[in-house]
């Protein structure tokens, strides 16, 4: 029995190689970012390792080139691509208001809301305690356009 790769004629191994790496850039595309671009390195490697060993015409030399470049890749590689391709979470304006601290301007009861200033906004609160007019505040969470918020404890 003849192996399979042995029918394969040497000279053509590079373009296979070429074309599973273009086909793997192409699914990249369809797919969208969501592989995290390893499909585009991924077949950037066939693409290269078809092309350096084009001219020796030696499929186990291409074998060999693209999964050193994989291997290369995978190991060194990756952890630099998926920190430089990871979108960070940047807070938006609403939620640096969590952590910082207010005024009471209407008491804040159990189940009733009130009114409080964090900075120069007035925003409609809520609070698991009563907390009297005037007393300071800490926001906890925002929940839609009101804000937990509990008494100021002292410290910072």
């Amino acid at each position: 029995m003849v192996d399979g790769l042995a029918l394969l004629p040497d000279s053509w191994v590079w373009l296979i190689f070429i074309g599973i790496g273009l086909l793997m850039i192409l699914l990249e595309l369809i797919i969208g970012v969501g592989t995290g671009l390893d499909m585009v390195f991924l077949g950037s490697a066939f693409i290269i390792g078809g092309l350096v060993t084009w001219p020796f015409h030696s499929w186990v030399l291409t074998l060999i080139i693209t999964l050193a470049i994989c291997v290369a890749y995978l190991a060194l590689g990756r952890r630099y691509v998926h920190r430089w391709t990871a979108t960070r979470k940047e807070l938006t304006n609403i939620d640096v208001t969590i952590g910082k601290k207010g005024i009471v301007l209407h008491r804040l009861t159990p189940g009733v809301n009130g009114l409080v200033k964090v900075g120069n906004e007035e925003w409609r609160a809520r609070a698991e305690e009563s907390i009297e007019k005037g007393e300071v505040i800490v926001v906890t969470a925002i929940n839609g356009v009101t804000l937990n918020v509990e008494k100021h404890q002292g410290g910072k």
